[in-house]
Parts: C-alpha cells; structure tokens; sequence
C-alpha cells in the first residue's frame, strides 16, 4: 500500500486563483511512497459553461467533468484540467496549507485517465500514471 494513494483529493491554500482570495483543488493521479516521489495531479475549477460540455470526458477540450456532488466538496458542475499538470512532492503533503478531502473512486479515476490527451503531459508524468494504474 502507498504512502499515499492516487484518487487523493485535496485542497492547497497557497495556490490561489487570478483574484488571490481562495485556494484551489486538485486530484492526485499517482501514488507516492516516500518523500520526494512526485505525485502528479490536475487542478479542478468551478465549470460555469455546461453550455459548451457534456458531464465526463470532454477530451478535445482537456477536460474531465465531474458532476455536483462527486465529492463532498463539490456543489457545482467541475472541470478536472487534463492539459496542464502540477507536481507535488510527497513531503508537500504534510504541509499545513495543504487540506486532504475524498478520495475519488477506482472507476471515475480510470475514466479520469482514459480522456487524459498523453500529448500535453510530460513524459514525466506520463510514467507516473501508468505506474500507478499497474
């Protein structure tokens, strides 16, 4: 078992968004076991389009959305943001500004990864992913 297990997700205080007034979410997609493992996760923002998804893979525009509700801290429609990944390390995981919330299930993880483009991640990452979907 991991130190610490893909489906994580969780809350960093410090990464805040354009205005600086709150932190922002995200969703691990790797495991870690010890302390500088990265762990790769994607962020997840407040969807205000639904005019322009559908709920799940929307894979030409490099998102996963999530419906409200998926998570406890989700009230609104979410796009997880497959183009662009964030690293953490293990040992950032401990830190005070970092909040863990749910961990997402086996299946929406899997559907997560299957609409991830491999074109916009490094190759870095690309690993870290497969490893942890073994």
């Amino acid at each position: 078992m991991a130190g610490y297990n893909k489906g994580q997700t969780f809350l960093d205080k410090k990464a805040t968004n354009l205005d600086g007034t709150k932190g922002k979410y995200f969703i691990a997609l790797s495991d870690a076991d010890f302390d500088d493992d990265d762990i790769i996760c994607f962020v997840m923002n407040t969807e205000r389009r639904m005019d322009l998804h559908n709920p799940f893979c929307n894979r030409e525009k490099g998102k996963f959305i999530i419906k409200p509700n998926t998570f406890s801290f989700i009230k609104d429609f979410t796009s997880i943001m497959l183009k662009t990944e964030v690293y953490y390390k293990f040992s950032e995981m401990y830190d005070d500004n970092i909040i863990l919330y749910d961990k997402a299930e086996e299946l929406l993880l899997r559907q997560i990864k299957n609409c991830i483009d491999f074109n916009y991640i490094l190759d870095k990452g690309i690993q870290l992913i497969k490893n942890s979907f073994k």
